[in-house]
């Protein structure tokens, strides 16, 4: 198959615009060259292909890793506030000898710590990885991973064969009016945002997986406050609604907050169903990455094994 992709992983280069963010489905939001090539599964992520990108156009193709056979059903991971793909290591280390794992860094974080957090500019990046690494792909997202993920499903649906929402399932602003300290920190901690940017080393002896409130990967970034500001803009419950294809709920037993809204969330789906994950709180996936990669597998199974996933 032809390819212009400029490096040898078989992916193409991919472009966002720069300047005002793009609406949900807007054409020209996310520009890319060349097609999808398959080959042999290698034995390590690897990065997009990164590629000069056009004039005025930021080239965001070092910002997701593939690991996982080339022709197997894609799984993408968006990860939370403060944190980036690298959160998901458990996940790639168990999921990618059946499945395409990809991992992305959205706006303002990541390899995308300069980009402006914007939900439609990181639907806009999210979809192109999706259409760069096999069109159609079940969409895991953690925390505001979860959010972005629901907002892409609403408006590109034939690109989701399903959902899964880490503990997503509660709308900001309830949250917000709840637990008012909880999101005040992440207001404040603007401050240290802009002192600190990506200079708040991580200890390089720590765990290689396990929780990481703050930070992954070695730094504290600048997308936390203005992802969390644009969060409480917006209602999600809605974009549920119209999603038509399956989803999974899965939440820690201990994180109450999230899980006020746990019930509504569900109510909300066409066909959802949920999980509540034992001796594990608001990082799931790390905190209990065996039951979790679990729950994956197992919905991943369903969904793609059904005539409307494949």
């Amino acid at each position: 198959m032809e390819t212009t992709a400029s490096g040898g992983d078989g992916l193409p280069a991919a472009a966002v615009e720069l300047g005002a963010p793009a609406e949900s489905g807007a054409p020209g939001a996310v520009a890319a060259a060349g097609a999808v090539t398959a080959g042999a599964a290698p034995a390590e992520p690897r990065a997009g292909t990164a590629g000069a990108a056009p004039a005025g156009r930021l080239d965001v193709s070092g910002a997701f890793d593939v690991a996982g056979p080339d022709d197997a059903p894609t799984l993408v991971f968006l990860h939370g506030t403060r944190v980036t793909r690298a959160m998901w290591k458990p996940q790639v280390a168990a999921l990618a000898d059946r499945y395409r794992v990809v991992t992305v860094d959205l706006p303002g974080h990541g390899a995308l710590a300069d980009m402006p957090f914007r939900i439609p500019r990181a639907v806009a990046i999210a979809r192109s990885v999706i259409e760069r690494t096999g069109g159609r792909a079940i969409v895991v997202g953690q925390s505001l991973g979860g959010y972005v993920a629901m907002e892409l499903a609403a408006a590109h649906p034939g690109h989701v064969a399903g959902l899964v929402l880490s503990n997503s399932s509660g709308e900001p602003r309830s949250l917000a009016r709840r637990a008012p300290r909880a999101v005040g920190v992440y207001l404040v901690d603007r401050v240290a945002e802009r002192y600190l940017g990506r200079g708040a080393p991580v200890h390089p002896d720590g765990p290689a997986f396990g929780p990481a409130p703050r930070a992954t990967n070695g730094w504290l970034f600048k997308g936390g406050y203005r992802a969390a500001v644009t969060a409480l803009r917006t209602s999600f419950l809605p974009l549920l609604a119209a999603y038509p294809g399956p989803v999974l709920l899965v939440n820690g037993a201990d994180d109450p907050l999230f899980r006020r809204g746990e019930r509504a969330f569900l109510a909300a789906c066409r066909d959802g169903r949920l999980q509540v994950i034992e001796g594990a709180g608001h990082l799931v996936n790390s905190e209990q990455p065996e039951a979790f990669n679990a729950a994956i597998r197992q919905f991943a199974e369903a969904v793609f094994t059904t005539p409307a996933g494949r």
